[in-house]
């Protein structure tokens, strides 16, 4: 704190000669640089030579958290509320708050951190301190009723919040009831070993509770029994439920025969008898039943009043290619769930089948208004030109390009830190009126800054504006790496749009990364498979060149398995090649290019084929190639 508060007094020294260093923009880099260089060294006495030199530079904020950061635990609160005000945008200054309300809790300045954050944070564990300090300072009710909200959830809670649970039991409030609510949506959610923590919780006299609750968690097939055992309540015919539908995971047949002994033991009602069936229902989509469990299925469905049940039964029509029943169905569907694109196809579809031309084209016309993958295989049926609509964004004024925020993401993306750019422009787009943003877009894209294009797009809702969501990005690239491959350098492009929306440094929860999004065993495989030199480890998966040089490669690989079929070879990517075998068995060539896509059974895969497929189309028109969706292969093809 004295080092923070001495450098402070440093700053206005120098500030009357700050003139001096009103220099480049180069060289302002340059000593930004050597001051990161130094402080990740150690070299304290560079950094406090050099920093001062530096306010006038867009990052200088960065550098200044950093050294407030760095001793957080001993900073006033003072401090720390002057440079969130003095930084309200900044995006680490945003998270500031909640981090020092945990320092004052680790200080235990239980008055001190409600003085500092009046009101509740957001972050669980930033919660649980708040409420303790009300509980601390003599708001007994405010902190048991905080608690309460915080412990109802599936998951598990930071050790933080021990102490404020811990005072919610001391005071009888957290009841047996509490309890066996929380223990629900750890149900709910597949936590067993919350379940079980919890389960051991309950008093004692709760202990047959307990133990039920344990057994059927350790044996799901025991539900029968736990639904006999004890009492109906909300909470057991909750919990009878949720461990039914594991048993329907792995048995349904079994399960379908347990529905009559539960409902009748834990006396539930239409609406839960109904939710049992269903339960069962979703695991009876194929085609390997009798015909008694197929017209108990359907009977099921035809009850039901989930839109999505009826749409997978639809799905299941289409894989059987059996047009009667698909006219069933849909028929079936709610109003607006028929106004679906996809729906509004399938009943042009039938239409088609039973000769009324007219009002089959008359839906496909309609159709056509739209925007996306349906709309663009409607233009195909009627063997006709898709009507691409793109909208110019305005180009920026100077106003919209001043401030702080910009002249920050300006040069985050120089220094390559594009995840950290990416926050600050999500927080500048946001701010922005609906011209301004367009605007912001435009001037991206005009940047290279692709990624950034894209997510302006995505908050001003600029479905249109089709050359700033849909920028060629490293184009030379795609070019350069698909040239002696099969694969169409758009549709590559189209892969890397959906997979990454354009940001060379995403990571997904299980590690793919890049623009393609590629696993690093993946890459491993691939970049063996194929002698490409000069990889090493996965971090290379963020270079934009090594990402394209060995997405391209797999890509490839995959395309060339799947006989050239762009609906194959991207079902492959997203899915794996072993699932599109398996669907591909299923259909056994008896269905066409789009029947096949509608009846992918995972819905993200069916999403990201349908959208790939779409940006094709887009970056096949931006590079002068406009053509039908599909190609004439691809269409006529049986699947």
């Amino acid at each position: 704190m004295e080092k923070w508060r001495n450098w402070m007094i440093g700053i206005c020294l120098v500030s009357t000669a700050s003139s001096a260093w009103a220099d480049s923009l180069d060289q302002q880099r340059q000593r930004y640089q050597q001051i990161k260089q130094a402080w990740d060294s150690n070299q304290m006495d560079t950094v406090d030579q050099l920093l001062p030199t530096l306010q006038n530079y867009p990052l200088y904020p960065y550098l200044e958290y950093r050294l407030l950061a760095q001793d957080l635990d001993q900073e006033t609160s003072l401090a720390v509320k002057n440079f969130i005000q003095k930084y309200p945008t900044l995006p680490p200054a945003r998270s500031l708050k909640t981090r020092f309300v945990n320092v004052l809790a680790h200080r235990q300045d239980w008055q001190g951190l409600l003085n500092f954050s009046p009101t509740e944070p957001k972050p669980v564990q930033a919660r649980c301190n708040w409420y303790y300090a009300k509980w601390s300072t003599g708001q007994q009710q405010a902190a048991f009723d905080g608690a309460k909200q915080i412990w109802l959830r599936g998951s598990a809670l930071p050790n933080d919040c021990d102490k404020l649970f811990s005072v919610w039991q001391a005071s009888g409030q957290m009841s047996p009831i509490t309890i066996l609510e929380r223990i629900r949506l750890a149900m709910k959610a597949g936590n067993d070993g919350l379940v079980n923590y919890l389960a051991k919780a309950l008093p004692a006299d709760y202990q047959t509770m307990a133990d039920a609750v344990m057994a059927l968690q350790k044996d799901p097939l025991g539900v029968t029994n736990f639904a006999s055992a004890v009492g109906p309540t909300d909470f057991t015919r909750q919990a009878t439920i949720y461990a039914f539908t594991r048993v329907a995971r792995q048995d349904m047949e079994n399960a379908r025969s347990m529905i009559p002994i539960l409902v009748r033991a834990q006396k539930m009602g239409a609406t839960d008898e109904q939710a049992l069936k269903e339960i069962v229902v979703w695991r009876m989509m194929g085609s390997d039943l009798t015909a008694e469990q197929a017209r108990w299925r359907d009977t099921v469905v035809m009850n039901s009043e989930s839109t999505a049940l009826v749409e997978r039964r639809i799905r299941l029509a289409l894989t059987e290619n059996n047009r009667r029943s698909l006219n069933t169905w849909i028929a079936r569907l709610p109003v607006e769930a028929k106004e679906k694109d996809e729906w509004q196809y399938w009943q042009a579809d039938l239409l088609f089948t039973q000769g009324r031309n007219e009002e089959a084209e008359e839906i496909l016309r309609k159709l056509l208004k739209q925007r996306g993958f349906y709309p663009m295989v409607a233009a195909q049926r009627l063997g006709v030109p898709y009507p691409l609509k793109v909208d110019e964004a305005p180009a920026p004024d100077s106003a919209t390009l001043q401030g702080a925020e910009l002249a920050r993401v300006r040069e985050l993306m120089y220094w390559g830190l594009d995840n950290l750019a990416r926050s600050e422009w999500a927080n500048l787009v946001a701010s922005r009126t609906h011209v301004q943003q367009q605007m912001l877009a435009r001037y991206a894209n005009e940047q290279n800054w692709w990624d950034l294009s894209v997510q302006a797009t995505i908050t001003a809702k600029m479905w249109d504006s089709l050359k700033e969501r849909f920028p060629l990005a490293w184009q030379s690239a795609y070019k350069q790496y698909t040239h002696d491959k099969g694969i169409p350098q758009s549709y590559a492009m189209a892969i890397s749009r959906q997979e990454s929306a354009w940001n060379p440094k995403a990571r997904s929860p299980v590690g793919a990364s890049g623009l393609m999004q590629i696993m690093p065993g993946t890459a491993t495989h691939t970049v063996k498979m194929y002698n490409i030199p000069g990889y090493v480890n996965s971090s290379q998966l963020l270079d934009p060149q090594t990402n394209i040089q060995i997405g391209t490669q797999y890509l490839e690989y995959v395309f060339q398995q799947f006989d050239q079929n762009r609906i194959f070879a991207s079902a492959a990517y997203n899915a794996g090649p072993g699932r599109v075998r398996r669907w591909q068995n299923t259909s056994a060539g008896n269905l066409n290019a789009v029947a096949f896509i509608e009846t992918i059974p995972f819905s993200e895969t069916r999403s990201y084929v349908e959208n790939v497929l779409a940006y094709d189309a887009y970056y096949r028109h931006f590079m002068g190639q406009p053509d039908n969706i599909l190609s004439d292969g691809e269409w006529k093809r049986r699947y």
